[in-house]
């Protein structure tokens, strides 16, 4: 029998944690699972996406979990999904991300369904606490690093499972996509060197560090071009790295893109990929650049010591010292032949450990380990 399968996801944005969801959902065998996907409105690109690609959608808002203020709001929410949850016989609810943990919990009580989570962020005692993680029956994690934050569980080894994200290797595959485009979109030179930094412009994703450090990686590499892609929610933030910018006369140097869906493209552009976060799940750009063979310059924070293959795909630094990040980025930069080798190496790297297809197969064997306690259960 088909199992019918719930999707939380609360937000509609098109950054890393959807965007792993839509892999997912691509990728599952329509025999025996079908999916619905619950997002908070029609409104935003990610559930435009799911309507454009025939999912089933449901619209359900799912309030903050921890604000006070939406009390009244969040005890609707659960009474909805309940209603969703039996409207559509649901055999198991997937959160996409834990804020999203509460709502399933609540809305299944007495029913018998399974929970499963995916976390994607670093986590504490009280987070796992307080958004119900352990009543899931499975915890996903995107990283072998953050298993180890449900440690105090004396089961974790067994509830919590990693599995990494996986991409699409024929939609990011240098051969087939063109080069040009986004050079030409944004007047760059043919023999510029292309640095990139793909993510939200927050201060964890560490804009500003890469700023500071430029002016050095400007004086060995005059020719050098900085690409900031992604869209903000942070305009404090915004604005200083735009001051800083300016205060350090590196206009000419640095390029925004704001928020790009054509990120294969965008990758083609780039010579290296630079990624100084201060905190990171599991780094899915990296290994989206890594797929398109561009070598990579990463903090060692969260998942992204697992996806980058130190001295082969790129280079870590640690987070405490820029000066590190400075000479890794110089060094690729007057290295064209050790670009090309990681490169190379990354895309190999790619495909032995974070393709779609191994991801959606680790999914799917959760699922049917799940779905088989469910059965020794109601025994």
């Amino acid at each position: 029998m088909k199992k019918n399968i719930l999707y939380l996801s609360p937000s509609n944005r098109w950054l890393g944690a959807r965007i792993s969801l839509h892999v997912l959902l691509k990728m599952l065998d329509k025999s025996k699972y079908h999916p619905v996907i619950v997002c908070p409105s029609r409104e935003g690109p990610f559930a435009q996406v799911l309507e454009s690609d025939g999912f089933e959608v449901e619209y359900l808002r799912l309030w903050n979990w921890r604000k006070y203020k939406y009390l009244i709001h969040r005890s609707i929410s659960v009474l909805r999904l309940r209603a969703l949850v039996r409207k559509h016989n649901i055999h198991l609810i997937h959160c996409n991300e834990f804020w999203t943990a509460p709502y399933a919990y609540w809305s299944t009580i007495g029913m018998k369904i399974p929970i499963v989570s995916h976390v994607r962020l670093a986590m504490t005692s009280e987070k796992i606490r307080n958004y119900y993680l352990g009543k899931m029956w499975r915890i996903m994690c995107v990283c072998k690093a953050l298993v180890e934050e449900f440690r105090e569980w004396p089961d974790y080894k067994s509830r919590v499972i990693p599995i990494y994200n996986g991409v699409d290797l024929t939609e990011y595959d240098p051969e087939s996509v063109p080069s040009g485009k986004i050079r030409f979109e944004y007047h760059i030179p043919d023999d510029a060197l292309v640095i990139g930094l793909v993510g939200q412009i927050s201060a964890r994703k560490g804009q500003d560090r890469l700023i500071r450090i430029a002016p050095d990686i400007i004086r060995q590499c005059p020719n050098v071009r900085f690409l900031i892609v992604g869209s903000s929610r942070e305009p404090d933030y915004e604005n200083e790295i735009h001051r800083m910018i300016a205060e350090m006369n590196l206009g000419q140097h640095f390029i925004f893109t704001g928020a790009r869906r054509d990120m294969p493209e965008v990758y083609r552009a780039l010579d290296i990929l630079v990624l100084p976060s201060s905190m990171e799940g599991f780094g899915r750009v990296v290994v989206e650049a890594e797929a398109m063979r561009i070598p990579v310059v990463a903090s060692n924070m969260g998942g992204l010591v697992e996806v980058v293959d130190h001295g082969r795909t790129g280079f870590q630094f640690d987070n405490e010292r820029d000066s590190d990040m400075s000479d890794a980025l110089i060094r690729l930069c007057g290295d064209r032949p050790l670009r090309e080798e990681m490169g190379r190496t990354g895309r190999d790297y790619v495909i032995e450990n974070f393709t779609q297809e191994i991801m959606a197969c680790k999914v799917t064997r959760l699922y049917e380990e799940v779905f088989a306690e469910a059965r020794e259960r109601s025994r």
